[in-house]
């Protein structure tokens, strides 16, 4: 493991089995550990402190998907984005499900599954949007088709567009058309 430092703190937790014995006399420390994000020159150590899980009986030690959800949630801090529980805790305020949140925001429920569960991280638009449904303002526009707070409701189907007749349509067509450059 890259650099690590314990803490004193060693627990023992229901469930958990060696991945190695399959023995259910398992405690978990945690550990600061550093490791890299990015690529090339954009690459930074980020710290984070993750469960590692040690095997009383036969001294195996492992990293699980705990200690996984560690290392994204300390990677959204670096970023600057909500973490997966930050996201989940936006939509579970308004007592959702993830299908009835994604015909609200037109997220999809595919996306926000991967937010939530920390398959991927929203890029910084999607953050800014979902920082904004905090507001229980915010939302309720969403919820009643409101675009301002003076109550004007926008609607694509009031935009129409003229359809040409054909033959203005054939007349204005010859001024669009390419022509090849002679060599002078």
């Amino acid at each position: 493991m890259d650099k690590k430092t314990a803490e004193a703190s060693r627990t023992r937790e229901e469930g958990l089995r060696c991945a190695e014995c399959g023995s259910t006399n398992v405690e978990t420390r945690l550990e600061k550990q550093q490791f890299p994000y990015g690529q090339g020159r954009n690459t930074v150590e980020i710290e984070a402190s993750v469960p590692v899980r040690h095997c009383l009986q036969c001294g195996f030690e492992f990293l699980d998907g705990a200690a996984e959800s560690r290392r994204h949630e300390a990677v959204c801090r670096h970023l600057g984005v909500l973490t997966p529980d930050d996201i989940k805790e936006i939509r579970e305020a308004y007592g959702l499900s993830r299908a009835e949140f994604s015909r609200l925001t037109r997220l999809g429920e595919a996306t926000l599954t991967r937010w939530e569960s920390a398959a991927l991280i929203q890029n910084a638009a999607y953050d800014r949007y979902l920082r904004l449904l905090r507001f229980p303002e915010n939302f309720r526009r969403l919820q009643t088709g409101q675009q301002n707070p003076a109550g004007v409701v926008v609607s694509m189907t009031a935009y129409r567009f003229r359809a040409l007749k054909e033959e203005v349509a054939r007349k204005d067509q010859s001024h669009f058309q390419l022509r090849k450059r002679v060599a002078g």
